[in-house]
């Protein structure tokens, strides 16, 4: 069973990366931000700050939450589900936290562009999401 869903995994990368480079440049571009912003962002700064720590965490989930239903459903307009599911709580935990964050900081900087970042990228699933549903 295990060795199947290996297989599984393996299939899903390499219809991911069909699925990925199948899309418009700005949205690998807008994907290829996400990567640095979200995840290097919040490993650098996760060492020193808690609400980093937040989103590395939901940022660890994420992947492999997209991954699997990349095995079990495909590669569709259902990819932004994983971010609707578990980045929101990381969003408001970072909004309500902003007014403590001195913002004329590098770590300041970075907070801004992450949730803002977060925020953006919510708006586009939830737009992927709906069309798909409603096709």
């Amino acid at each position: 069973m295990f060795t199947e869903f290996m297989d599984a995994w393996a299939i899903a990368q390499v219809e991911q990366d069909a699925y990925v480079a199948a899309l418009p440049q700005w949205v690998q571009l807008w994907m290829n931000w996400m990567i640095l912003v979200l995840g290097v962002g919040a490993i650098v700064f996760s060492i020193f700050k808690v609400e980093a720590r937040w989103l590395l965490l939901a940022m660890l989930l994420t992947v492999p939450a997209t991954m699997m239903m990349g095995v079990y459903v495909g590669w569709n307009g259902l990819w932004g589900l994983t971010h609707i599911l578990l980045w929101p709580p990381v969003v408001i935990y970072m909004a309500r936290r902003l007014s403590l964050i001195e913002v004329r900081s590098v770590y300041g900087a970075w907070y801004v562009l992450a949730l803002g970042t977060m925020v953006i990228s919510l708006i586009f699933d939830i737009k992927d999401v709906g069309q798909y549903l409603l096709a």
